[in-house]
């Protein structure tokens, strides 16, 4: 039809609000549009615009029906099938008990398709079948049951009511045991499934903290003249409580720091990453590490829950004259290999308990030489409670010996062969703690790592 110029058809938008508590669905309707006054005059028609909000379940005359939802044929038909075939064994019981001629022997038969029934179906099925099962078995005594001749008169009515109770009471016990035998195991299998669904979480969890943790160690080792360095970090689980780090001051002195948090796992590395802030977080005194310790003890104290600490070493290395100032906080001491001599010697046990303790604790120094050719060892107690199958400890004697016997060797291989010596101590069983290990050699003349330096 047509219409005059300048004229426009405006659509009507209506919002037809949903039930509460349904879930809104978006449908857009065209109907005709109501003729209205005027409309004839300026000689016009449309279609009216409807936006609707709908519930499930809502029918619209104007649009076709939705296609049902075929989600859950398949399994009623499943349910189906399994009734019939319990009704099939139950009438294959009923034929065996007649052809046996209703024998006690012949209950059993039944309870193979109250087993089914029960086991496939549910326990309503179950306590069908042992009600119909008890019907079949009547019926049966009444059709196989032939007159005695010699006898003066068939069974007390009482006698066959006690044993359709029995086999009542046995066939209702039977559907029941089943159904709560099958609801057990679905209810572990569905236990199973959320614990395998919560542990795959908690070992992403775990590798994230673990990787996060591993950023946080140093990339690389400091770029000294006439050093060289190696370093190994191993951890018992996803994420571990060791630690170490590098210093720098402005007078070329090198900071060392080992440490070992308590515990394993996520916890541990926490206490790591919380060490690492402390430790950067104001200027460090160069040259004291008894100080800084004491300063980040101070720090820590009254923070950490209870039975939570670290233990670390703090060390100052002078790379010219190859000074050595160091302070432990419940640390394992450091060995020192003198090049040539095929002799470990453990420096003393100088400085105080461990950090986080005691607020108004003690640290103190010690100092050691470093020679050209000697190396420098520092690790954290994983390695020395490294444990074999018999439990037996790797020790500092085993330590000892290892890192004799490497001397001579370049700086890679000797931290290669001691690795190698904890992992044949141990023999396949797992860490019972995270393993850290620094190895600092300060080069002789033949060295490749830098000239002798005096």
């Amino acid at each position: 039809m047509g219409r005059s110029a300048g004229s426009c058809v405006t659509p009507h938008v209506s919002i037809i609000p949903r039930d509460p508590g349904q879930p809104a669905t978006r449908s857009i309707r065209r109907k005709p549009l109501e003729r209205r006054p005027g409309d004839a005059d300026r000689g016009r028609s449309g279609l009216r615009l409807v936006i609707s909000r709908s519930a499930p379940g809502d029918h619209d005359p104007d649009l076709p029906p939705a296609p049902a939802n075929a989600a859950g044929e398949p399994k009623r038909a499943r349910r189906v099938l399994l009734m019939l075939a319990s009704g099939g064994l139950l009438a294959a019981a009923f034929a065996c008990d007649i052809v046996t001629g209703s024998e006690v022997a012949s209950s059993l038969f039944y309870v193979i398709a109250i087993l089914f029934g029960a086991w496939f179906v549910g326990d309503r099925m179950g306590r069908v079948l042992a009600a119909l099962s008890v019907v079949c078995w009547w019926m049966a005594y009444e059709i196989t049951s032939k007159p005695n001749p010699s006898s003066t008169g068939a069974p007390h009515a009482s006698t066959l009511y006690w044993n359709l109770l029995v086999e009542l009471s046995i066939y209702l016990i039977v559907a029941v045991a089943v159904a709560q035998a099958r609801l057990y195991l679905e209810r572990l299998r569905s236990t199973a499934q959320q614990l395998s669904i919560a542990r795959d979480a908690l070992d992403k969890e775990t590798r994230a903290v673990g990787d996060l943790q591993r950023e946080m160690l140093p990339h690389e080792t400091p770029s000294v003249p006439g050093y060289a360095w190696e370093t190994a970090y191993i951890t018992s689980t996803r994420a571990g409580g060791d630690y170490y780090d590098f210093l720098r001051a402005p007078d070329g002195r090198v900071g060392i720091v080992v440490a070992d948090a308590s515990g394993h796992g996520a916890p541990a590395a926490v206490l790591m990453a919380m060490l690492r802030v402390l430790l950067h977080s104001e200027p460090v005194p160069s040259g004291s590490p008894e100080r800084l310790l004491a300063r980040v003890n101070g720090q820590l104290a009254g923070t950490l829950a209870p039975g939570r600490f670290v233990t670390a070493c703090i060390a100052w290395l002078e790379p010219v004259s190859g000074r050595i100032v160091y302070s432990l906080a419940g640390h394992p001491p450091p060995w020192i290999v003198r090049g040539g001599a095929h002799r470990a010697e453990r420096l003393d046990a100088s400085g105080g308990p461990p950090l986080g303790l005691f607020g108004d604790a003690h640290y103190e120094r010690g100092e050691a030489l470093l020679w050209p050719g000697d190396t420098l060892v520092f690790h954290t107690d994983g390695l020395t409670e490294a444990m074999g199958p018999t439990r037996e400890l790797y020790g500092e004697s085993r330590l000892a010996r290892s890192l004799a016997m490497a001397d001579g060797q370049d700086l890679f291989s000797m931290r290669s062969a001691l690795l190698a010596s904890v992992d044949r101590h141990r023999a396949g069983a797992a860490l019972s703690d995270d393993l850290s290990l620094l190895l600092i050699r300060r080069a002789s003349g033949h060295d490749v790592g830098g000239p002798e330096l005096d």
